[in-house]
């Protein structure tokens, strides 16, 4: 068990969307749609790949990430969680961790 939902009281919901992938499979996913629309942005540009490099000169310890399931290793901060809340027909739930689809 992947441990990145969990049951959820929340006031917000979004829906799940099943879309059909290239090869057949399909994929849950949920329309954010309208939470992004109220969402604040961020005002603070990426950093470029080459400053961020350069920034590297010099550095001889460098940690490692799993790629493969990286997306899941990140944490929803918990005053955040309600906010990512869907509708199964078995209930409501929320992610813990950044949902990717």
């Amino acid at each position: 068990m992947l441990n990145v939902i969990q049951p959820s009281e929340s006031l917000w919901s979004s829906p799940v969307v099943l879309v059909k992938k290239k090869y057949g499979e399909w994929c849950f996913c949920v329309d954010y749609r309208r939470l992004n629309k109220i969402t604040k942005k961020n005002v603070y540009p990426l950093p470029r790949i080459d400053d961020a490099l350069d920034s590297l000169a010099g550095t001889n310890i460098f940690n490692m990430m799993d790629l493969k399931s990286g997306y899941w290793q990140i944490e929803v901060d918990d005053k955040d969680r309600e906010k990512t809340a869907f509708v199964r027909p078995d209930g409501l739930y929320e992610f813990k961790v950044i949902y990717f689809g």
